[in-house]
């Protein structure tokens, strides 16, 4: 859902980034119809701008949240935000992260 200054966040585990690129690939039927990836399904998402979206694979699994924020878009905002939010240790190792701006879910 499009919310204007929110950025939403999942973070996770992935073998190597082209699992992570997999995991987030939206593909076309011929008539060029959008069949939603699986992260759209996962989470219920209707439709996001891919635009307003990042994603990142680490090769190594990180322990601290802003570790594997580090260098996202806007990120001298957003790491402190979520990291007061949510804490700066994440309680298993995680390589991957999704941001998606301005979208609320």
């Amino acid at each position: 859902m499009e919310q204007i200054g929110y950025v939403s966040l999942w973070i996770g585990k992935f073998s190597t980034s082209e699992e992570l690129e997999k995991y987030l690939l939206v593909a076309y039927t011929e008539d060029g119809d959008a069949i939603p990836s699986q992260f759209e399904k996962d989470f219920k998402v209707d439709y996001f701008d891919e635009d307003f979206s990042e994603a990142h694979y680490a090769n190594q699994d990180m322990r601290k949240l802003s570790h594997l924020l580090k260098g996202c878009s806007y990120d001298g905002v957003v790491i402190p935000n979520f990291v007061e939010k949510y804490g700066e240790y994440l309680p298993d190792g995680f390589n991957s992260m999704i941001l998606i701006y301005d979208f609320n879910l």
